[in-house]
């Protein structure tokens, strides 16, 4: 009775496991689980520039207990680069002031970077050039919706800064080239998600780019 009653539950376990594989595979289901099992070659002949927040440069913000913001960048933008690149696009990881960036051209281009840990708040944002050209403004809208679906943070519009709509690259790639800046959450407040969950932050940047570009076709 007892193997009868293991035999069940491995039957039903894998089959709640293929329902989640397909359903993910179809383009459904949530946006972390799609970047897993989703549907590849949907980026195929794209290239798509992602920069790692203050890398090669400095840590970025940092807390108390010694958790920089450079380090959370990264583990975000190299799950990010994975999941881009599972889908077929050619993906340049670059440092926050890279020499390739001068007249840098690509498809998308995406700078990765967390928040604060001096503040109790919690959420994320999106900003592309002020005054920029019209291209990154689908962008910035695709991160938000997907970011927010992905993560369950909510939107932070109001702390939006002159340095997110100004950012350096912005001014540095090609003029051509749609870009934005995303505040992935707070190192403080949102630090669970940061630090233990970067694949669920990095499927909604996924998603995001993956949004924009199809609406391209």
């Amino acid at each position: 009775m007892q193997r009868l009653l293991l035999l069940v539950s491995l039957l039903a376990a894998a089959a709640a496991g293929f329902s989640v594989w397909s359903s993910a595979r179809a383009g459904e289901g949530p946006a972390w689980l799609q970047v897993i099992f989703g549907p590849r070659q949907t980026l195929a002949g794209r290239r798509i520039g992602i920069v790692a927040g203050h890398s090669g440069n400095d840590s970025g913000a940092v807390c108390p207990d010694g958790l920089t913001e450079a380090s959370v960048n990264a583990a975000v933008a190299e799950a990010v680069v994975r999941g881009l690149k599972s889908r077929g696009a050619a993906v340049d990881l670059l440092n926050e002031f890279d020499s390739r960036l001068r007249g840098y051209a690509a498809d998308a281009f995406v700078s990765i970077h967390a928040d604060s840990c001096g503040v109790d708040l919690s959420g994320f944002k999106v900003a592309s050039l002020e005054g920029g050209s019209k291209a990154s403004e689908p962008l910035a809208a695709c991160l938000w919706e997907r970011y927010e679906t992905a993560t369950g943070l909510a939107r932070h519009p109001d702390t939006i800064t002159y340095d997110m709509r100004g950012y350096h690259a912005f001014r540095e790639i090609a003029l051509a080239t749609p870009a934005a800046i995303i505040e992935i959450g707070f190192l403080k407040a949102d630090r669970d998600l940061l630090t233990k969950r970067p694949d669920r932050a990095a499927a909604g940047i996924v998603a995001g780019v993956e949004c924009f570009l199809a609406a391209k076709k």
